[in-house]
């Protein structure tokens, strides 16, 4: 017996495979049928007046608001059920007056089949093409849009549970699903400034599930003429939408700029809290285009990168673990920026640069000591005041570079202080401090310039002067005031502007092409001659020293010294810098016997330009005749 049990098994099992295989199929056939038929018959079971009322009585049951739907309404039932509106409007009631709040061309949604069929459709996945929505923003910052719709009701009963999240009363939890708009038009009225803001050709994909769950949306639009895609993810959109502080991610992108913030944010308010801030911008000039953003300074910028972690408190919003790129020159620091009441914003801290252009900063500030006045772009000092401590590992001021710079900014109103304390420069060091009072009170502004034991020669190479003048090692401090820029307080300068003092002393070094000895010989036989054809012999000197005044481009020599191992050159007149002439009276003294052969003293003009000024020797006085000697025997 068991023996047979065994053998019949296996033709058993195959037998019970084949007639559930069988069913399988069959029920799979009846209800493929049936779906096409409830298809085909669904025009006959569905009723379009039906769907057409339910779907105005959701948009006005979320919204609050009078919902009037003109087109007729048009199903379709493959691949799915779909409704489609077209003319629906809604308005706000205001008494006798209806506010229109809403247009949209098109207005289309899913729906479910059988409960469609039970006379409550549900409806998902709504696609709105054309709307044309306005907003008003009061003076408290609130939307007033929805009235006292389902999306109202949910609002209002949002609170923040245990986690920091929002939680409503399951009871006034509903579905929403996605939701995407196309070729949209919003319009937002800002009670507050007077003024009309409006976004066009809106295209947005919203996913929300329901209004308990978090919210993704993603959009782009025109706003102002100017294209842009925004993101946003927050788990409370209800807490977000009424006004309060929520957690959220959102991004922007612009031509040629691309954000992203995580943390807290008041959508009401348009302010974002504590939390990440990252901006990158990969062709600056291409968004400040696109912006119409400019600031002097950054006309070279490129590219440029910011991260930081926003720090919020009552009137202050900071700047920590802040890092930044420029081109090719990254820094760090910390930022505070402050806004005190009936004042403008004050932004201090501290930053740390690999690189600085010097050139750009000074242009950021107003400060622009140039040939000529050039258009001015806005200043930072347009909008802050500011107390900022900056240090470079290197600065640049084309064509000089500095190293180890500290400098200290502080701006307030048309004030403004500048000091370098100390930096590095032409193997000796550099200090400078420039101070202007309120340009409003048609002040001057004071420059001081110190250099210490620096190489004269690179400087004079790097100012790419030509003619005669002195290497060495020396010292130069100017003193320089500039004149009020007007009561605009526009603080545009150039060279010839300027009035002060300069001294500098410079210690064994050459003047360049002075040849003491050629000088003297053609001085023999020439009323004037080119300094050239004395001789290319350069004057060595163990001291220089110099003192001017100079005002409108022209400096006054007080006194100029230039001690040499043989001879003195002393030097006194003016010299015209912005041509880069001469008018000097000039004597060279021997050190040893004046009444030598050789070597006497000589006075002579010095006119001309700098690279070959015209030399014109002073004729000698010939001394009174000695009176002859008596025998002395005559004598008495």
């Amino acid at each position: 017996m068991s023996e047979n049990r065994v053998r019949k098994t296996p033709n058993n099992g195959r037998k019970r495979g084949r007639r559930t295989l069988r069913v399988m199929l069959v029920v799979s056939a009846v209800v493929l049928l049936s779906s096409v038929l409830l298809r085909i018959a669904a025009p006959h079971l569905i009723s379009s007046s039906l769907v057409r009322s339910a779907i105005g009585s959701a948009v006005s049951g979320w919204t609050g608001h009078e919902v009037t739907i003109d087109g007729p309404p048009v199903i379709t039932f493959w691949p799915e059920p779909r409704v489609t509106l077209t003319d629906i409007s809604v308005h706000k009631s205001q008494g006798a007056d209806a506010q229109l709040l809403a247009e949209v061309d098109e207005l289309s949604a899913s729906f479910g089949f059988y409960t469609a069929i039970r006379g409550q459709p549900q409806f998902s996945e709504f696609r709105f093409v054309r709307p044309r929505i306005r907003i008003e923003r009061d003076k408290d910052g609130k939307l007033d849009w929805s009235n006292e719709g389902r999306l109202t009701a949910a609002v209002r009963d949002a609170h923040r549970n245990e986690t920091g999240t929002q939680e409503i009363d399951p009871s006034l939890d509903a579905a929403v699903d996605s939701v995407q708009v196309v070729d949209g038009e919003v319009t937002l009225v800002d009670e507050a400034s007077g003024r009309e803001f409006l976004a066009q050709g809106l295209q947005a994909d919203i996913d929300w599930a329901k209004l308990s769950s978090p919210l993704g949306a993603k959009a782009s639009l025109s706003f102002e003429g100017r294209p842009l895609t925004l993101q946003i993810q927050t788990n409370s959109p209800l807490l977000l939408i009424g006004g309060e502080v929520a957690d959220v991610a959102l991004g922007l992108e612009v031509k040629g700029l691309s954000g992203h913030f995580q943390g807290k944010a008041n959508l009401m308010k348009a302010e974002i809290g504590d939390g990440s801030l990252e901006l990158n911008s990969a062709d600056v000039p291409a968004f400040a285009a696109f912006s119409g953003l400019r600031l002097a300074g950054s006309e070279d910028w490129q590219t440029a990168g910011l991260k930081t972690n926003l720090v919020t408190t009552a009137n202050e919003l900071r700047f920590e673990d802040l890092s930044f790129q420029v081109n090719s020159t990254s820094g760090d620091g910390f930022l505070a920026l402050t806004h005190p009441p009936q004042a403008r914003p004050n932004l201090s801290g501290t930053l740390a640069l690999e690189r600085l252009d010097l050139a750009g900063l000074l242009r950021s500030l107003e400060i622009d000591i140039g040939n000529k006045a050039e258009a001015r772009l806005p200043s930072v000092i347009d909008w802050v005041d500011f107390d900022v401590t900056v240090s470079a590992g290197t600065a640049t001021f084309a064509p000089f570079e500095l190293s180890g710079l500290g400098a200290s900014l502080i701006g307030k109103g048309d004030s403004l202080k500048l000091v370098i304390g100390d930096a590095a420069f032409l193997g000796g060091s550099l200090s400078a401090r420039f101070s202007r009072p309120d340009a409003a009170a048609d002040q001057d502004a004071d420059l001081s310039l110190s250099l210490e034991d620096i190489n004269v020669e690179r400087l004079i190479d790097g100012l790419q002067l030509d003619g005669t003048l002195p290497t060495g090692r020396g010292s130069i401090h100017l003193a320089a005031r500039l004149p009020n820029g007007g009561p605009d307080g526009n603080f545009v300068q150039n060279i010839e502007a300027m009035s002060g003092t300069l001294r500098f002393r410079a210690d064994d070094g050459v003047l360049r092409n002075f040849d003491a000895d050629g000088l003297r010989a053609m001085a023999k036989g020439h009323a004037y001659f080119q300094l050239s054809a004395a001789g290319d012999e350069d004057f060595a000197f163990n001291q220089l020293d110099l003192t001017a005044r100079f005002d409108h481009g022209s400096a006054d020599i007080e006194k100029a010294e230039i001690s040499g191992s043989r001879d003195t050159l002393t030097l006194s007149g003016i010299a015209p810098f912005t041509r880069q002439a001469l008018a000097l009276r000039a004597e060279l003294m021997p050190n040893g016997d004046p009444d030598a052969e050789e070597g006497g003293p000589l006075s002579f003009f010095i006119g001309g330009v700098w690279t070959d000024p015209v030399i014109s020797p002073v004729p000698t006085v010939p001394p009174p005749s000695a009176a002859p000697r008596l025998p002395t025997g005559l004598v008495p």
